[in-house]
């Protein structure tokens, strides 16, 4: 079973669109929201608004999604045989008019502990997308990066450091005194997603050891 990766970011039309472009991409698009491996874009595309804002949900990677993104269509197609013609009629146009279809985004996969920035740009031959062009940076799965990313880390991080206060078992009127001390220890030593019942004894030891000095109960 694959892991799932989250991303956001922006979707930009590029190139040359008409009407009839504008109106089959949003009906393909709407669909898109309700896959297991989404993509949600928020609002329609229009002349005024060619870039959106999006969240979408990988297998594996964002990446991987929008590289069988073709594959995945034409299984929402044995249902919907009419969205079919819809696929055929842009893709067509796209590759006509040279219009093509830019993801950038932020990609976070817990399981596999990575983040990336990428920019994929979708175009269309054959009546198929493709990727023409790609280009992914890679980061260390630090909690500098996950905040500086801004996957909601804020909260997460907030969330373990009152957990790694609660295993000190120090007099809690101490806790706003170390709480700085604290996240500074879980940035350099803890995942983004890590949890404190999670880290194992010879991390906790670690832990507990750093802070002796305010520990109320060392058993």
């Amino acid at each position: 079973m694959a892991n799932s990766s989250s991303a956001y970011g922006t979707v930009t039309l590029i190139g040359d669109w008409t009407p009839a472009m504008y109106h089959n991409l949003n009906a393909l698009q709407a669909t898109w929201k309700s896959w297991p491996y989404s993509i949600d874009i928020e609002g329609e595309f229009a002349p005024e608004l060619r870039s959106l804002s999006f969240c979408g949900i990988g297998r594996w990677s964002f990446h991987a999604h929008l590289e069988a993104l073709h594959d995945s269509c034409c299984e929402v197609f044995e249902k919907k045989p009419l969205l079919a013609i819809t696929y055929m009629e842009l893709t067509g146009a796209m590759e006509r008019d040279g219009g093509c279809i830019e993801f950038v985004y932020a990609d976070e996969e817990a399981g596999s502990h990575w983040i990336s920035t990428d920019a994929v740009t979708l175009a269309a031959k054959d009546g198929r997308f493709f990727i023409k062009q790609s280009v992914e940076k890679g980061h260390e799965y630090t909690w500098e990066n996950y905040l500086a990313q801004d996957f909601g880390g804020e909260e997460q991080l907030a969330e373990l450091v009152d957990n790694l206060l609660k295993l000190l078992t120090a007099d809690i009127t101490k806790h706003d005194a170390i709480y700085g001390r604290v996240e500074v220890w879980a940035k350099a030593n803890s995942l983004p997603h890590a949890t404190a019942s999670r880290m194992g004894e010879e991390k906790t030891a670690k832990f507990r050891a750093a802070f002796s000095d305010v520990i109320t109960d060392p058993a």
